[in-house]
């Protein structure tokens, strides 16, 4: 095409599997072919054609979306093989593609799955459990209602990992996150802690918190950011004997809000900590104590939804301090 006007007409009746652009043509520079070209196809793979003069220009190119560029006088054989690797470069961006369709394709069949045919009968499951042990609890022996007791627990426990299933494949699909408003983190703290400890009476733990009315606003989804402090304290709860104490401390900070959560439970070795916010995994010292082994992974998507970041601190037999950071975000600043 004779210039960036007409080869954009062109990439409207057949996308190219390679683009080679000249930097200097008549009408559109071939800067602006290469922004628009990119909108028509976000798979472009388009290499610039350029002068001695104009390589740090061609550098400019490849920050915009060129793959490669060719520098004038070229040969036909470095012509062949710029654009056989811009070929292969082509075919690994459509084969990633396909692949990230697919991936969203069993998201959504997994998501209705769960939704659908695994968390009502279980719901429906835990109910008549309960309602046998609320009702007939009285006239069953001891061992007959340690076993409903029992059931019902587990019950509970799959709805719980089920929920967290549904919020990770939610977060993969990018629906988190994706409504933003003010919230208070302080309020947001002090919400989670009254829910956890009413889910979780049977555990005689206290549950400090200290947190900062001041500076502790940020621009978020309010109920992921609920959802992260739930995850961060109810970890700590379950991984904290009876006896022990978990604190959590919401402060502001420059540019975000930091909360951290403590406790003085088991610890995680040295050599484990990194792999704390891997779907399922648990430390070795607690593979015995409650839990779904996806609420710190469930925490770490939150944050970095949000643009923060989240780390852990943690001796053996010590306790372990979570602490997540929040940025204000671009509209509060």
């Amino acid at each position: 095409a004779p210039s960036g006007e007409e080869g954009l007409c062109f990439m409207g009746s057949r996308l190219p599997e390679v683009i080679l652009v000249d930097l200097k043509m008549p009408g559109m520079s071939g800067m602006e072919f290469l922004k628009r070209a990119g909108q028509a196809d976000p798979l472009m793979v388009a290499v610039v054609i350029t002068g001695h003069a104009t390589l740090s220009a061609a550098v400019e190119a490849m920050k915009i979306g060129a793959y490669d560029f060719l520098q004038k006088p070229f040969r036909a054989d470095q012509l062949r093989m710029v654009t056989r690797r811009a070929l292969e470069k082509r075919l690994l961006r459509v084969a990633a593609a396909e692949a990230e369709r697919e991936k969203a394709h069993m998201r959504d069949l997994f998501v209705a799955m769960v939704s659908h045919q695994l968390k009502s009968p279980v719901a429906s499951l835990k109910e008549c459990l309960s309602a046998a042990r609320r009702g007939y609890g009285a006239q069953m022996g001891k061992d007959c209602l340690e076993l409903v007791q029992h059931a019902e627990g587990r019950a509970t426990h799959l709805l719980n990992l089920l929920d967290d299933w549904l919020t990770l494949a939610r977060m993969e699909a990018g629906s988190v996150a994706a409504v933003h408003e003010e919230v208070d983190l302080a309020d947001a703290a002090t919400t989670a802690v009254a829910e956890v400890l009413a889910t979780m009476r049977q555990r005689k733990v206290d549950v400090k918190v200290d947190v900062s009315r001041q500076d502790a606003v940020v621009y978020g989804d309010s109920r992921a950011l609920h959802d992260l402090i739930v995850n961060l304290v109810t970890n700590a709860v379950c991984y904290t004997p009876d006896g022990g104490c978990v604190s959590l401390t919401v402060e502001g900070q420059p540019g975000g809000v930091l909360a951290t959560v403590s406790d003085t439970g088991c610890g995680v070795p040295a050599n484990e900590i990194d792999l704390i916010f891997e779907s399922f995994y648990r430390a070795g010292n607690a593979a015995s104590s409650e839990g779904t082994g996806l609420g710190l992974a469930i925490a770490k998507k939150i944050v970095e939804s949000h643009g923060g970041h989240i780390h852990a601190e943690s001796g053996q037999r010590e306790g372990t301090a979570l602490s997540a950071y929040i940025p204000r975000g671009q509209e509060q600043r």
